[in-house]
């Protein structure tokens, strides 16, 4: 074959594959998930007026960024995203401090759960690889330089390719009547309603749920290295710090041992979070939960008043129940 028609060849089948990413990219819900996922940061940059940022998983973003995000001057934004860990909180963290220059206070998870051994690895992790390669940062690129620029690529993209097999295996399992109930979105319903189940449902789920969360809370150093950037990047932009901890089921905080919640807690404070906000207990009611450990749109409406109450600082430019009334669909 002559040179010439291997150059052609060359050029049908890169034409070939970049029409294949391009494809891939378009209709894949792991790439729409990745949109969204980037989305939400870049939104910061349209609201003028935002001076508190949120990061965590999804025991923020659930309650929240369907409320808050959609107040275009508002002086509070989220972008916590279920199944981030605190690696993604910080690279997030660093784009919008870039991006915005009027946010004096950060409030980021506090949840033992973040500390324990779930939150070592994330599943937006090459999701948040590009904000390391855009700020020319090594150091949360778990394996390295060519690996994170090959996996910009949706084909050669690793987690990708490990959501297909994941995919595959669930649609196998369902065509052989196997199929397991509910999605695998940290945070997303299952289809059963939590306020309908007995209390002795709900606490058998509360306690499998929340020892499985936090096995290994405080063992793992990880987190308190991301921790730490977190503050030394808020110290650099001249910005407060906040620990929080949203409602969950007793039973489900229960399964958090105190000693090491103590632990983080004088980690926190000694390295420079200026308060830490322990919500867990601050709701009851069946009625305002998703789930063990989700607080429900119902109940975020009785929720963000309490926030507002201990920071001292509205996070809303109408009441809630107002701003719920008049949120738009998702687009």
């Amino acid at each position: 074959m002559s040179w010439r028609k291997l150059a052609r060849l060359a050029v049908v089948l890169l034409a070939v594959f970049v029409a294949a990413n391009i494809v891939t990219w378009w209709i894949s819900g792991y790439f729409q998930r990745e949109s969204s996922y980037r989305g939400e940061v870049a939104a910061v940059a349209s609201h003028p007026d935002v001076h508190i940022v949120f990061a965590g998983d999804s025991h923020f973003a659930v309650p929240l960024n369907d409320l808050i995000d959609v107040d275009p001057h508002g002086p509070a934004y989220s972008i916590a995203f279920g199944g981030d860990s605190l690696r993604e909180c910080f690279a997030k963290l660093r784009q919008v401090l870039n991006d915005s220059h009027t946010i004096d206070t950060i409030i980021v998870s506090a949840d033992p759960h973040m500390f324990a051994k779930g939150r070592l690895e994330s599943s937006n992790r090459s999701f948040v690889d590009w904000y390391f390669l855009r700020a020319g940062d090594r150091t949360g690129l778990k394996r390295g330089w060519a690996s994170a620029l090959l996996d910009q690529v949706p084909l050669l993209n690793n987690d990708f390719l490990q959501y297909l097999r994941k995919e595959a295996g669930t649609d196998l399992d369902r065509l052989r009547g196997r199929g397991r109930g509910g999605g695998d979105t940290e945070g997303e319903a299952d289809g059963s309603s939590w306020d309908k189940l007995t209390e002795g449902q709900r606490r058998a789920a509360a306690r499998s749920t929340g020892a499985e969360d936090h096995a290994g809370t405080g063992e793992y150093q990880l987190p308190f290295y991301w921790y730490e950037r977190i503050l030394a990047l808020a110290h650099e932009h001249h910005v407060k710090v906040i620990g929080m901890r949203f409602p969950v089921h007793p039973d489900y905080a229960a399964q958090a041992p105190a000693a090491e919640v103590a632990a983080i807690d004088h980690f926190l404070l000694r390295n420079g979070v200026a308060q830490i906000i322990d919500l867990r207990g601050a709701l009851s009611d069946p009625r305002d939960f998703q789930d063990e450990d989700h607080v429900n749109d119902a109940g975020v409406l009785p929720l963000l008043p309490i926030v507002e109450k201990r920071l001292g600082r509205p996070l809303m430019t109408h009441p809630p129940e107002q701003a719920a009334a008049n949120t738009p669909a998702p687009h």
